[in-house]
């Protein structure tokens, strides 16, 4: 028996970084971006990745209009809603397209725990990249 190998989802967090620190024309053209490159050399449904980002992308706004996404929990529970929601298409429209595929509820249950390890390395991420850049993270929230 095959196993699954899943981790922490880098480019949901890179897509709430250029959010947060470049603006929404950043963040969507990454989100667009990413998304395609991953459908073009992936064998997958065409379109799939492209859509998935783009919601990625329209959760991070949804969730920025409602809350202040300046604050790291709400940094923390904005990452973890989008990957849980990104996982959880991946998974509807996968079975809406192949009906005959069986998802173990391991994969799904690991799926989960990578969601919240996703979401609590995010502001280390952030801060990482923020001292790459040389930006103070409370002058860059400004």
């Amino acid at each position: 028996m095959g196993s699954i190998l899943v981790g922490p989802d880098f480019l949901t967090i890179l897509v709430v970084y250029l959010f947060l620190f470049y603006g929404h024309t950043a963040s969507v053209t990454f989100a667009f971006g990413q998304g395609l490159l991953i459908d073009l050399f992936s064998g997958g449904l065409h379109g799939l990745y492209t859509t998935l980002y783009l919601i990625v992308f329209a959760s991070i706004r949804l969730g920025a209009r409602f809350f202040n996404i300046s604050s790291i929990t709400v940094q923390i529970f904005i990452v973890l809603l989008t990957v849980l929601l990104k996982d959880m298409l991946f998974f509807v429209i996968l079975k809406a397209f192949y009906p005959d595929i069986n998802v173990p509820p391991s994969f799904l249950l690991t799926a989960g725990s990578f969601a919240v390890v996703t979401a609590l390395i995010a502001p280390i991420v952030f801060y990482l990249f923020n001292r790459l850049t040389g930006d103070d993270m409370d002058e860059a929230l400004e």
